[in-house]
């Protein structure tokens, strides 16, 4: 089966998911022009799959392996580590930067994308930079537990101007988190605590945003419902943009309300 111009999600099991697909059903998106990919579906060149699809997103899950932003496992930190879907998100962030499909990172899809451009993560926020600020709620997924607030480093972006519209209140449930964002990033909202919450890639012509926490839960809300429509119209953007140099691509993606 080909997955040609489908918008991967790269997620831990199918039924979250599956949450992702609904939460973008909810935006326009037809079910059928999405792809939930799992590292244990063993897609052999996930690289080159990136690179065709429409759009990418990471979703939520397990630890990165530290060795990746190049420290040891710490005993205390208690990590759970996933190599083979580490490696495959790699691989398809490869894909998507070499073709600039757009892609949406989200909780530890927004730390992936961190280290991918070379930044590092505490490894466990309570034994590295413990603070009053809770920031792991597992449950309920829609409680809105902290705020976030706009970084001055990026609030000229269009992402700063939608979480400046309101209160930007988010649920969270991550135990690392964003130590060093790499100049290629702008750190666009952090928590009142200063952990780094979301980041947009300026340079270039290859969309890329991410959040730490998880609005595919939040979709309701019309500032967080918001943020999976600016992916969105990335994705329609870029297929029309690829249509147009190739008309045997499809476009236009999706129409918009």
């Amino acid at each position: 089966m080909s997955y040609t111009d489908k918008v991967i999600l790269a997620a831990g099991d199918r039924q979250k998911g599956q949450v992702a697909v609904e939460a973008l059903k909810q935006v326009g998106l037809e079910g059928e022009k999405m792809h939930v990919l799992l590292a244990s579906d063993g897609e052999p060149d996930p690289r080159a799959l990136a690179a065709r699809a429409a759009g990418l997103v990471l979703l939520g899950g397990p630890d990165i392996d530290p060795r990746y932003f190049g420290e040891e496992p710490l005993a205390e930190a208690r990590l759970t580590i996933d190599p083979a879907r580490d490696a495959m998100e790699w691989e398809l962030l490869a894909g998507a930067r070499e073709a600039r499909v757009p892609t949406w990172g989200i909780c530890r899809g927004f730390q992936v994308i961190d280290v991918f451009f070379g930044g590092t993560l505490w490894q466990d926020i309570p034994t590295q930079c413990a603070g009053p600020m809770l920031h792991d709620l597992s449950y309920p997924r829609d409680a809105l537990i902290h705020p976030v607030v706009v970084d001055p480093a990026g609030a000229h972006t269009a992402l700063a101007e939608l979480l400046s519209r309101e209160t930007a209140l988010v649920n969270s449930r991550h135990h690392q988190g964003v130590k060093d964002v790499p100049d290629e990033l702008t750190i666009v909202g952090r928590a009142p605590d200063g952990l780094v919450e979301a980041f947009v890639l300026e340079e270039g012509p290859w969309w890329l945003e991410a959040v730490q926490w998880h609005p595919e839960n939040l979709v309701p809300l019309a500032q967080q419902r918001a943020l999976a429509e600016r992916f969105l119209a990335a994705v329609d953007r870029f297929e029309r943009e690829r249509h147009a140099l190739d008309p045997h691509v499809s476009g236009p993606f999706y129409a918009q309300g």
